[in-house]
């Protein structure tokens, strides 16, 4: 008796099958294995039925699983991953094997005793969980096949194209680069006086009376004239800094690309390796729960290796919406320091390490002593206090392991709360009198705010609940690498609009309700509704549609297309250039010459139509219509010369061949009859 184990990986299935031994074959669907078609829409109002074709290896992959299922007599196990992905794979399995009673298993990770638990307990598929992610994905397919040409036809860029989270992503790079075109610099100035080794900063606080900052120049080189100052007060206290906690799949992105240089498709590569491995639990992931289990093995490893364990397992609050039943990214066996088959995936999975077991550390402890003091002399009739801060670390605690927060830029001056520093202030008694061996003017200047990275883009997308983190590594892969919407630049790799982005920006910006940050929060909110049995999904989809179709032809009204097409007046689009020995063509949006549709055509000029090219009339008349005929030439491997009648779309179908240069109109040639057979 064999049962067959169906996942989606082919290297996690070589693992289970070693894990669960004889009784058991393991075989991969290779991830997808049916989806909506390619060519079209796949999916039509008022019922939004998807019409699911095979993947290209589908097919094949089907085929070979059923051969599978022929051969083990004790039925199918569908073990696919624990997302809706995974959902609506079994789903997909389940259709195509005909499986009536499915056995579907589902754990978080790739080791002995996780398979074993979740063999004991099958259960059925998740129909709910199976429509959330069929009304994904016939959301995304209605913004982007309905959006997309007219988009493409508006803009004359054959190859422009719209999507619910990828357009919204250039959009929040645009409005940066907006933000910090509009700043205006202003600034400020502050003092600071030297004693020693340590130093005092100016308090300009008491003197604003409401504003912001200090833009008197000539005041502040008063006060970085004082010499003299009293002790007002001096006071010691400890602070504490916590650790962040354990990853998720955003926080696990944002640390491979700000400590380790990965971007963030890299980074869930890297990530689903370890997984397959059996290295790590589940790498897409929204919550940092940590099992039962875990926290009594981090617990374990921490005292044996003498680490500061706190004396209570830490919890993080969940966002609303987090599916509880998933666990942060952690370690599959906290005793296991060190996992990966090459130099990057050990080095993921160290910071995935140090950061699940850093988590359950007890907090740093700081020394901080604060010192106030007043000039002995009013500046210019105006008291005038510093405050010296010194902080001394004095108690690592989690920061045994690791300085700072992985996820966090190290460069952002907001990630360096609670990180070492030291201003050794003295102690000093009150009444005291200091005399400063030096005094200078601090001159700032108000910053915008920064460009954004690909891991500050992400954070900003998980905060705004645009999305889902598992597939930013993808949107920045589309909107930066494909489509050329967003560049890279700098040492940080700094993301900005690129000039093809900003023509679309212009383009989507108030025309279209699916740009706006609240639309893909709200519709991720109606989608896990249907995941919970909440929402409808055709209420939602027909919403979806009926607003587009809105969009759709107030759009049309108000924007005309860039380039009109001098014959139909529909919009020009540039074609690139198939291979380096082409060359890019404008031809119209409706071009079909051989479904009646236009056939204009002009040359490319500098990214603009140029003179008109194409089909040619020429002197010869047609002998079956008299109509002139068009001297039709492809060059190349496979290519043709022939003289066919420009009455084509009023139903003259005759064609001549070429006789050096000119149509033997003796030969004339009429299409092929389908036959039967034929169709």
């Amino acid at each position: 008796m064999t049962t067959l184990i169906i996942v989606e990986s082919p290297s996690k299935g070589k693992i289970i099958e070693e894990y669960l031994g004889s009784g058991y074959r393991v075989a991969a669907s290779v991830g997808h294995i049916r989806d909506l078609p390619e060519a079209g829409m796949g999916v039509h109002a008022p019922d939004f039925k998807p019409e699911y074709v095979y993947t290209d290896k589908g097919k094949e992959v089907v085929a070979r699983l059923k051969r599978l299922q022929a051969e083990c007599t004790d039925g199918v196990i569908l073990a696919t991953d624990l997302d809706r992905e995974g959902e609506a794979i079994a789903w997909h399995l389940k259709q195509v094997l005909g499986l009536k009673d499915e056995r579907r298993i589902t754990y978080n990770e790739v080791t002995p005793e996780a398979l074993k638990k979740a063999l004991a307990n099958p259960r059925a598929i998740d129909l709910k969980a199976v429509a959330a992610q069929e009304a994904r994905r016939v959301a995304d397919r209605l913004i982007g096949y309905m959006v997309s040409p007219v988009i493409a036809e508006a803009m004359g860029d054959k190859t422009a194209s719209t999507g619910r989270v990828q357009s919204v992503a250039v959009r929040l790079v645009d409005d940066r680069e907006k933000e910090i075109a509009g700043h205006s610099s202003l600034k400020h100035y502050s003092a600071e006086l030297t004693f020693g080794n340590w130093k005092a900063s100016w308090d300009t606080k008491p003197l604003l009376e409401g504003q912001k900052h200090w833009t008197n120049k000539e005041f502040a080189e008063l006060v970085a004239a004082v010499r003299s100052v009293k002790v007002m007060s001096c006071d010691d206290s400890e602070t504490t800094s916590s650790p962040p906690a354990p990853f998720d799949t955003t926080t696990l992105q944002q640390a491979g690309s700000n400590t380790l240089g990965f971007d963030p498709q890299q980074t869930m590569a890297i990530a689903q390796k370890l997984y397959e491995q059996g290295a790590i639990t589940y790498m897409r992931t929204d919550t940092t729960v940590l099992s039962d289990n875990a926290l009594e093995e981090i617990f374990a490893y921490g005292k044996e290796n003498g680490l500061p364990i706190v004396a209570k397992a830490r919890t993080w609050k969940q966002a609303d919406d987090a599916q509880a039943a998933h666990e942060a990214v952690r370690p599959s066996h906290i005793a296991v320091t060190t996992a990966g088959e090459n130099e990057n995936e050990r080095k993921l999975y160290n910071l995935i390490w140090m950061r699940t077991v850093g988590c359950q550390l007890q907090d740093a402890r700081f020394a901080v002593r604060v010192a106030r003091l007043e000039a002995t002399s009013a500046v210019d009739g105006k008291t005038v206090e510093f405050e010296g801060r010194g902080k001394k670390l004095i108690y690592k605690g989690w920061k045994e392991l690791t300085p700072f927060d992985s996820s966090e830029d190290p460069e952002d001056e907001a990630s360096l709360e609670g990180q070492d520093s030291d201003n050794p202030v003295p102690k000093l008694t009150t009444g005291d009198f200091l005399d400063a061996d030096t005094g200078s003017v601090v001159e700032t200047k108000t910053k915008a705010q920064p460009r954004y990275t690909e891991a500050s883009l992400i954070k900003d997308m998980k905060r705004l609940g645009i999305g889902r983190p598992a597939t930013y590594g993808a949107v920045m892969k589309t909107i930066v690498d494909d489509r050329n919407y967003v560049e890279r630049f700098g040492k940080k790799k700094q993301l900005k609009m690129a000039f093809r982005g900003i023509r679309l920006m212009n383009v989507l910006r108030d025309n279209f309700q699916f740009l706006n940050y609240d639309f893909t929060k709200i519709l991720e909110e109606q989608l896990e509704g249907i995941a919970t049995g909440k929402a409808n999904y055709k209420t939602l989809l027909g919403a979806v549609h009926k607003r587009l179709q809105t969009e759709l032809t107030a759009f049309q009204v108000k924007v005309p297309v860039e380039f009109p097409c001098p014959k139909c007046a529909r919009g020009l689009i540039l074609n690139p250039a198939k291979n380096k020995k082409s060359s890019p063509w404008w031809g119209c949006s409706g071009y079909n010459p051989d479904e009646s549709g236009c056939d204009y055509m002009a040359e490319d000029a500098d990214g603009k139509p140029g003179k008109p090219s194409g089909p040619v009339l020429t002197e010869f008349a047609c002998t079956g219509c008299g109509k002139p005929l068009i001297h039709r030439v492809k060059e190349g491997e496979g290519g043709w010369s022939f003289f066919g009648c420009s009455g084509h779309k009023e139903g003259c179908l005759l064609s001549f061949p070429d006789k050096s240069g000119e149509p033997d109109l003796t030969s004339p040639r009429k299409p092929k009859a389908k036959t039967e057979a034929d169709s």
